[in-house]
């Protein structure tokens, strides 16, 4: 699959759903058996990084486990062959194994959205220790204009979200590494690591998040995280328009969202790689 969201027009700060057709909810590829070796891996040695849960998450656990094993039989039957579900491991866990996607669960508390459970193998420099129990502005509250543009609009929808209606939306990065396990890190200056000319496109990636919302029987929401990457080049050569397109977008950027997305060390150069210039 591949997510193009950098289309020329401006950057916003907004939630940007639209209508999910749930036959389309989880994504399957021909990564999906490396991609849950890693997930297996992670969960075994850093297990406390990429999973926490909550007691209050546990109900929303395992209505997503049940609505996963009910969802793959239907639409991707082939995928459960010889799955056990182990009933000692914790039911958000047990659903995170058996799909690409990370998942997230949060629960309504005294208005609020708290992140009560999460299985997060393949977060994009974000750590899920200092999400959980966390709400809707904790969590965002690094994100620039996210308070003042989204925030209360955000946790209003939340409230609103019915189950009969799930969601979806894309979001975007540009790192300069193509792993899918990055809790930490800042961006290099390329210039200083890469010798021959032209070679930014290829070692600097897209990350596109393919993100969909649903409500859970219980009134939790379930959120699916499923990440792609590629490099600049490499859209480049499938898109010919994603070139001139990103550069046009990343002009509209404001510093702050350049600082969080730890653009500036590589500005110059997508500069140049996109063609595009400041006057500033």
């Amino acid at each position: 699959m591949t997510y193009i969201p950098a289309d020329g027009r401006p950057f916003t700060v907004s939630m940007g759903l639209r209508a999910l057709n749930i036959l389309e909810w989880i994504e399957v590829d021909s990564n999906r058996d490396a991609e849950l070796k890693q997930k297996r891996d992670l969960l075994q040695q850093h297990h406390g990084q990429v999973f926490a849960a909550l007691p209050e998450g546990q109900r929303g656990s395992q209505e997503t486990l049940d609505l996963l094993l009910a969802y793959l039989n239907e639409t991707f039957p082939e995928l459960l062959h010889d799955i056990n579900i182990d009933p000692d491991v914790h039911p958000l866990e047990s659903a995170a194994r058996l799909v690409q996607e990370d998942l997230v669960v949060m629960s309504p508390n005294d208005g609020q959205w708290i992140l009560t459970a999460a299985c997060v193998c393949f977060p994009s420099r974000w750590d899920l220790t200092e999400k959980v129990g966390a709400n809707l502005y904790d969590i965002h509250a690094p994100v620039p204009h996210y308070a003042e543009r989204i925030g209360d609009a955000t946790n209003t929808m939340f409230s609103k979200f019915t189950a009969d209606r799930p969601v979806w939306r894309v979001n975007w990065t540009i790192l300069d590494s193509d792993e899918l396990f990055q809790p930490t890190g800042h961006l290099r200056d390329l210039a200083r690591n890469v010798a021959p000319e032209g070679e930014f496109g290829d070692v600097t990636f897209f990350r596109t998040e393919r993100q969909t919302l649903r409500v859970l029987p219980s009134g939790d929401v379930l959120f699916t995280i499923r990440n792609y990457v590629n490099s600049l080049n490499d859209l480049a050569a499938k898109f010919p328009e994603f070139r001139e397109n990103l550069g046009k977008t990343l002009l509209t950027t404001s510093d702050e969202t350049r600082g969080y997305k730890g653009w500036h060390p590589i500005w110059e150069q997508l500069m140049n790689w996109t063609h595009m210039h400041e006057n500033a």
